[in-house]
């Protein structure tokens, strides 16, 4: 009996652990089987998608099971089709499909479930319709509740705070000390503490009424901007360029986003709409392409440029839009459709279709020259840093397809779903209005015709004709004789000429027809001048080539008709070189010796002769020697190869002077049909001593090589004749310096008086085209500024080209030691070498059509018409019907107020994110903003007018009251009391300034180094903030500086670093003794008062007063000196918690 009894037991055991009795008390429904699935499994399962029709967001779905049956089964645990999914090995059979595997305790604790049955509560419900989301449903103004203590409400905001105290069996403590509420509403609204003389005032009458009109004075006080600009600049995530600085490398943002920074603290001063300004910040050039102001707004886009990689830039668009703007995390939508939201995958590529045609353009401003073009994207490539102008968005891509791609790698596009349209999530669908491009008025394309610019550049060239006027007058008063050196001169030149033909006729070279021949000298380097011919309109069967060459020193020297210059390909090619005549067969590139010559028996100088034959693709040579009857090489046929300048670019016509070689070249013609071209290199055209480069089509080549030279010569190779020739250019330098002025003068007169007649005409032809009712008048006023410009360009240049002419005789004939002639010699040639650049220009320009309505622009353009996506977007996101807009910018406002927000998670009024803790005071204020324009300001004296706001931040235990609210509410979810702040990093350091007098009010302006924070006294807004090291102030850094990557809310630490900046840091060491300058106080104890006053915002009490006077006694002892002494208290209240709180 007892082995059956004892066999039987132990059968008994071993079926219970087989087979385990699992009751409903064993497993925490809510805990352990719903937060499971609602972390991973509702995504798909719930409410927001039912695959498969099976829902996990309550008991009775999941044993209702899905459209293929129950997946639940207390009677076969295993063979539950639940486990069996979230067990399974194979990926593709395994939920939850994406992330990690469920971890075994889950896994354990689900099985566990199922096997008790799968119980749940009677009246559990399951997830409401997303689209009932409290922050999806629009805001309905509330009515105000009933209280307990009407009389305690100062207005609407204290009634819904109230009615939670009434809720929560709460009581406010009183009212904040007026010193404390004073200072507290100062930092609050101008981040900075009042004056001591602001303070007495609100002392002697802390009245409702008063505090009313200091809310008011702050309000409208520019420094107001100032702070909450800083505090927009969070949450937008300002930053300036950076990448790598070092190298002056830009790859995030752009050096002139200050721009934007500024638009911000204007906006702010000016209560310009919050609606407007999102709109502005989106669109700006779709919306407000008139409104010079609302230009810099488009920064928030640019600053989320990446060079290295677009995506980058579209990416953050679309996550930070949603975040700041709407508190959706679209992000989250990247890779999948949204586990908690209804926003799909699809959702999210239709949110950045909105940004993908954007560019960045830089524009000119006012009173700065026009920037150069915004460099278009290089993988893996940067920018240098251009700080001129202003960078705007642009539809830059207008055709820009999104492609909706996979696992958040966009190498993984979908192209077969097609091109995504830019469109919003299907719960605010209604919202939305369709996308139409938008055709953009003339200054949204073209720049350069916003009436600013056009009144800018006006002024500064009636100030440039102003200048020369000065600059004549100048020149008039100061007449001079110049006859004996006009008498020196003339004696130079007879001395000069004999002395050249004593050189010619001792076998010396000079020039070789004329007075003057361009003279290449490469005795070491290389140089090689080219002409465009500029103007060439055909090259006709029988066109003719002549030119002079005669060789001075005999290695290589060539004439070729180029190819192509980009790549180094020469077309046609005739060389001398050691005694050969060399060219290119025809059809091809072999080279042959035409003809010999004798260069040491005197065969050196040449006439040449090309006969251009384009249709049979040959040139016919001939080549004789200057005075002799027969040719070396008479109409040889070689190669042509194609070279024809008026069909094909970088084919110009090539003089080659290698190393080792001297040679003049001269009386250079080309006759094309009737067109006629000729070089001979005389006077006026060409100087002597100059460089060919830039006049008439001459251009050097960037393959020379130093030191050769080409310039315009009279002496040549005549070294008999270099002392009388450098006699007779200072006694002409001379003779210019004192009539040439004059002559430059009256020229620049001219000059620019016609730069202005072509700005005017520029600006007239613009203005035509701006408005409809002058159509017929356009082409007419384009001709005319077309002629205008032709007019000016060549009179700049002549006036450019005769200026540094002069000035440069003036700067050769200074003696040697001094030290400015080398840089003023070469500052302008550098002016010379321009202006001829700017010569050959009009002249291209006058050759190519004399007559054109085909006139410069004052700036670049770009397409007169956008996409009209972002305008649709801004319009979406500031509807007013629009349910998130409006709820997020009072949160962000009332978490500066108050260091709490209505919303924990500011950047997420999702289903993931924290309910409100005051919902109707929530939608009342979200509802108050929309119904007055947006205004924030508004917003702003609601909440510090609020009796709530003015509480004391004091909670004495000893106080009953207050103990019983601690009880109930520790945390201060309520509000019960005024909630402490550290001052922001900017706040400290402003303080400090100010109070040491020393704070510099200037408002806006470029950036500021970091660098500089420590000597210089801007507000600390100023100065850069940017994700890279030394990217905020060394001062700031300790106290919990903004992040521009995710700032929408400051962190704020206590760590020791604080204190010792406070004491021991170059800011307050040098603030501690000007502090000490501001504060009034003959004794000890006045001063002591004083300094509280001043510092700390408020009174001192008797016992800080004297603790004070004992610190002061030992300090005096120690440092005998009562200057110093007051440095240290100063320093000390530095430290004290009342001055770096907010209370």
């Amino acid at each position: 009996m007892r082995l059956v009894t004892r066999l039987t037991f132990a059968w008994l055991c071993a079926a219970t652990i087989a087979l385990p009795v699992v009751s409903a008390a064993d497993v925490d429904y809510a805990s352990q089987i719903k937060s499971v699935f609602k972390h991973r499994c509702y995504a798909c399962h719930g409410a927001l998608k039912q695959e498969a029709g099976l829902r996990l967001d309550s008991g009775q779905l999941i044993r209702k099971g899905s459209e293929n049956g129950v997946i639940v089964q207390k009677a076969a645990v295993e063979a539950s089709v639940l486990l069996k999914r979230v067990t399974a090995k194979d990926p593709a059979e395994r939920m939850p499909p994406i992330g990690m595997p469920l971890e075994p305790g889950e896994i354990a604790a689900i099985r566990n479930w199922i096997a008790a049955g799968s119980p749940s509560p009677v009246d559990e419900k399951p997830e409401a319709d997303p689209r009932d989301h409290w922050s999806f449903r629009p805001p309905v103004r509330p009515t105000l509740p009933t209280i307990s203590r009407p009389g305690w409400a100062y207005n609407a905001v204290d009634r819904f705070v109230h009615a939670r105290y009434d809720q929560q069996k709460l009581r406010p403590v009183a009212d904040a000390d007026p010193a404390v509420l004073l200072r507290r509403v100062h930092l609050d609204l101008v981040g900075l503490p009042p004056s001591s003389e602001q303070l007495q005032a609100f002392l002697a009458d802390p009245s409702q009424a008063h505090y009313r009109q200091v809310v008011d004075r702050l309000l409208a006080s520019p420094r107001h901007g100032e702070r909450w600009g800083r505090h927009w600049m969070d949450v937008w995530r300002y930053s300036d360029w950076y990448g790598r600085r070092k190298v002056d490398d830009v790859r995030n943002s752009a050096p002139q986003i200050w721009r934007w920074r500024d638009w911000i603290i204007d906006s702010l001063n000016r209560d310009k709409s919050y609606a407007q300004m999102v709109r502005e910040m989106l669109a700006a050039d779709e919306l407000s392409a008139t409104d010079d102001s609302a230009w810099p707004a488009t920064g928030y886009l640019i600053r989320n440029y990446f060079s290295l990689n677009p995506n980058d830039w579209m990416r953050h668009s679309v996550e930070y839009t949603g975040k700041a703007f709407l508190g959706l995390t679209f992000n989250c939508a990247h890779c999948h459709d949204h586990k908690y939201d209804p926003i799909t995958h699809e959702d999210y590529f239709r949110m950045r279709a909105f940004f993908e045609p954007m560019g960045v353009r830089q524009d000119r401003v006012p009173g700065q020259p026009d920037p150069p073009p915004y460099p278009p994207y290089v993988y893996s490539g940067s920018r240098k840093a251009v700080r001129i102008g202003m960078v705007r968005i642009f539809d830059e891509r207008p055709d820009a397809k999104t492609w909706l791609y996979t696992g958040g790698d966009e190498r993984n596009k979908d192209k077969k779903r097609g091109a995504i349209s830019p469109g919003v999530p299907a719960f605010l669908a209604e919202l939305f209005p369709p996308v139409r491009p938008i055709d953009l008025p003339l200054s949204g394309w073209y720049p350069g015709a916003r009436p600013n610019i056009q009144q800018s550049v006006l002024e500064e060239q009636r100030r440039a004709v102003a200048d020369a006027r000065r600059a004549l007058d100048r020149v008039a008063m100061q007449r001079v004789d110049s006859s004996g050196l006009e008498k020196q001169v003339a004696a130079a030149r007879v001395d000069f000429a004999q002395a050249m033909k004593t050189a010619v006729a001792s076998g010396q070279a000079g020039a070789l027809v004329g007075k003057q021949s361009l003279f290449m000298d490469a005795a070491t380097g290389r140089r090689i001048c080219q002409n465009t011919v500029p103007g060439l309109k055909a090259l006709p069967v029988g066109t003719r080539i002549t030119f002079q060459l005669r060789i001075l020193e005999d290695n290589h020297v060539n004439f070729q008709l180029a190819k192509n210059t980009k790549t180094g390909q020469t077309a046609l090619y005739v060389a001398f070189a050691g005694g050969k005549i060399d060219s290119y067969r025809p059809d091809g590139f072999t080279q042959f010796t035409a003809a010999k010559y004798d260069f040491a028996a005197g065969q050196n100088h040449f006439h040449v002769t090309l006969v251009l034959d384009p249709s049979s693709d040959t040139v016919a040579l001939s080549v004789k020697l200057d005075g002799a009857k027969g040719f070396l090489v008479q109409n040889q046929p070689i190669a042509l190869n194609g070279w024809n300048p008026t069909k094909n670019p970088h084919q110009p016509f090539t003089f080659d002077c290698r190393t080792g070689t001297k040679a003049l070249v001269d009386q250079v013609e080309m006759v094309a049909g009737d067109q006629k071209f000729f070089w001979g290199f005389e006077s006026p055209r060409f100087a002597d001593g100059e460089d060919v480069e830039g006049i008439a089509g001459w251009v050097i080549h960037p393959q020379s090589q130093p030191a050769a030279t080409s310039v315009v010569s009279m002496i040549a190779n005549c070294e008999l004749a270099r002392e009388s020739y450098t006699k007779l250019k200072q006694a002409e330098v001379a003779l210019e310096a004192i009539s040439l002025g004059s002559v430059v003068a009256r020229k620049g007169v001219e000059a620019n008086t016609r730069a202005l007649a072509s700005l005017e005409a520029t600006i007239a032809a613009d203005n035509a085209k701006r408005d409809p009712s002058r159509a017929a008048d356009v082409e007419k006023l384009s001709r005319v500024a077309y002629r205008r410009q032709l007019e000016a360009g060549a009179a700049m240049a002549e006036w450019r080209t005769m200026e540094a002419r002069y000035e440069i005789g003036r700067a050769k004939a200074l003696p040697d030691s001094n030290k400015q002639k080398g840089a003023r010699i070469k500052k302008f040639e550098q002016q010379l070498s321009t202006a001829r650049k700017q010569e050959q220009d009009v002249a291209g320009r006058r050759a190519k059509a004399a007559e054109s309505t085909d006139y410069k622009l004052l700036s670049r353009v770009t397409s007169n018409r956008s996409t009209g996506r972002r305008a649709s977007l801004a319009r979406w996101v500031t509807d007013p019907r629009n349910p998130l807009t409006p709820r997020v910018a009072v949160n962000h406002i009332w978490l500066r107020h108050f260091h709490a927000p209505l919303v924990e998670s500011v950047y997420d009024f999702g289903r993931n994110g924290k309910r409100p803790t005051h919902p109707q005071l929530l939608d009342w204020l979200a509802v108050e903003l929309l119904e007055h324009d947006w205004s924030m300001k508004r917003l702003h004296r609601l909440m510090v007018t609020s009796h709530v706001y003015q509480l004391s931040d004091e909670r004495p235990e000893s106080d009953e009251v207050v103990r019983g609210n601690i009880k109930r509410d520790k945390d201060n979810r309520w509000i019960w009391y005024r909630g402490r702040g550290r001052m922001e990093a900017e706040v400290i350091r402003d303080s400090v300034l100010l109070l040491a007098g020393q704070l510099d009010p200037t408002i806006g302006g470029q950036v500021l180094l970091n660098t500089l924070s420590a000597t210089t006294r801007r507000r600390s807004l100023y100065y850069e903030v940017y994700p890279e090291a030394g990217g905020s102030m060394p001062f700031a850094e300790l106290f919990d500086p903004p992040d521009p990557c995710d700032c929408f809310r400051r962190s704020s630490t206590v760590v020791p670093q604080q204190a010792l900046a406070l004491s021991n840091s170059d800011l307050i060491h040098a603030a501690c003794g000007e502090t000490s300058r501001q504060i009034g106080g003959k004794t000890a104890e006045e001063f002591i008062r004083a300094a509280f006053v001043h510092v700390l915002s408020r009174p001192a009490t008797a016992a800080e007063v004297s603790a004070c006077r004992l610190f002061w006694d030992r300090q005096l002892q120690e440092l005998k000196d009562d200057g110093r002494v007051r440095e240290s208290l100063v320093r000390v209240l530095f430290n004290h918690n009342d001055f770096v709180t907010i209370r």
